[in-house]
């Protein structure tokens, strides 16, 4: 296993250096990082709501009604993973920025009002008792602003602040003001130009969009990720491609999960159901591939599988960084909250562990499929909560099938076994890093 682990390391150190070199992935790797403290502190108030208040699945909310202490996290996680894109826009803008030696600060600002001039204007939603959705304006929903923006958010940073620092460098553009003008104000003016034209372009584009598409610039984005996805969310080959993409998007930094989540999650919502509907009626079960299924195969850990990562840095890993991290990402992991885990290795953006993260979910997904359809395993009857730990999940979610279970701890063996060599990539990759040093 160590020969294998060498020559994945021989092979992708070339990659790895110009990933680390390269200037606007760095910048989202370093906002990504900046970041991290409000991410564990949301993570852990999920975890705490959703294990353990929570009414119905909680284990103290068979005991006693602790859901108005619930409100405690939501507030959290509002002011932490709900406005995250626009805490994530002005990191990266801001790392962006001070790589070509510029000040963050003016950047980042702009980068945060660039995001927030190509968002929609007019929000849809659906009064509580009503059946008619009804426009609203002069609001933000958190679909805009939490992790489900983060595709939009990063691309706003990178272009805002590059449109902005190219208009910034030209001299024409600059309002200098006099010697006795205090430094942070000349700075302001000087950018005042600059910030005006950038803010136009970007409006004018949304205008632009909305007059020949009909709908603004983000929806376009949105559709245009979401479109060759809704022709495959319920097919085998489908959710393999869909389990691709979304891995593929947390490789780079993306909420995978919740990029994709309003694409695929209505499809196995209702093919839940439709299995629930099946055995209250004893009708057979019909569908294989269902949210649960997913959550309690595919991504036990959560995104990537990560579980089988977190079981092979303890057995392997010889970096004291990887260690420590994993060890404060353990308990959080053991309920599929991997943000510590990969925002904290990272994982994101590191084409060692790019390659398992992907691989991993397809793998046991059709090892579980197979399974499924061979009726070695039973199909998924029951909605759970994503947080309910790996083996558990499988089991409650098949209606208390044992096999279930140990099909779960099958396929946890064989994503540590995937995932030692690249474990081990990366201490040899850390062992040519320090005689390079």
């Amino acid at each position: 296993m160590n020969n294998i682990a060498n020559k994945i390391a021989q092979w992708l150190m070339p990659v790895a250096t110009k990933f680390s070199n390269q200037r606007h992935l760095g910048a989202i790797r370093e906002g990504f990082i900046t970041v991290i403290p409000l991410v564990i502190v949301a993570s852990f108030f999920i975890l705490i709501n959703n294990v353990i208040l929570d009414p119905e699945n909680g284990i103290l909310g068979h005991i006693v009604d602790l859901s108005k202490y619930k409100e405690i996290g939501d507030q959290i996680n509002n002011g932490t993973l709900g406005i995250l894109s626009i805490l994530i826009t002005f990191t990266i803008s801001y790392k962006l920025a001070v790589s070509y030696d510029e000040d963050g600060i003016i950047p980042g600002v702009m980068a945060v009002a660039v995001f927030i001039t190509m968002l929609p204007t007019v929000t849809n939603i659906v009064p509580i008792g009503s059946d008619e959705t009804v426009k609203v304006t002069g609001v933000f929903s958190q679909n805009q602003t939490s992790a489900t923006g983060l595709l939009f958010a990063i691309l706003s940073a990178l272009l805002g602040t590059e449109v902005f620092l190219r208009l910034k460098k030209k001299r024409k553009l600059r309002i200098k003001l006099p010697d006795t003008v205090p430094p942070e104000v000349g700075k302001s003016f000087s950018a005042l130009i600059p910030a005006f034209l950038t803010l136009t372009l970007f409006a004018a584009l949304v205008f632009l969009t909305n007059i020949v598409f009909g709908f603004g610039l983000q929806e376009l984005v949105t559709k245009a990720i979401q479109a060759p996805l809704d022709l495959v969310v319920q097919s085998r080959f489908g959710i393999n491609i869909i389990m691709f993409f979304q891995n593929l998007l947390w490789s780079v930094g993306i909420h995978g999960t919740f990029v994709l989540g309003p694409i695929k999650d209505p499809s196995l919502l209702s093919a839940i159901q439709e299995n629930i509907n099946a055995l209250q009626a004893g009708q057979e079960i019909p569908n294989i591939v269902t949210k649960p299924f997913i959550d309690s195969f595919a991504m036990l850990g959560g995104g990537g599988f990560t579980i089988g990562l977190i079981i092979a840095i303890f057995i392997a890993s010889k970096r004291s960084d990887y260690r420590e991290v994993t060890k404060f990402a353990t308990v959080p992991g053991l309920f599929n909250i991997n943000e510590p885990l990969m925002f904290g290795l990272p994982v994101i953006l590191n084409p060692v562990l790019a390659i398992p993260l992907i691989l991993v979910p397809i793998i046991n997904l059709n090892i579980a499929y197979l399974a499924t359809s061979l009726g070695l395993v039973s199909k998924t009857v029951a909605y759970i909560p994503w947080t309910t730990p790996p083996v558990l999940s499988a089991f409650l979610a098949t209606a208390g099938d044992w096999r279930a279970a140990l099909l779960a701890v099958l396929l946890i063996v064989i994503s540590v076994i995937i995932y030692l060599p690249f474990v081990m990539a990366t201490n040899r990759m850390a062992e040519i890093e320090k005689k390079v040093q």
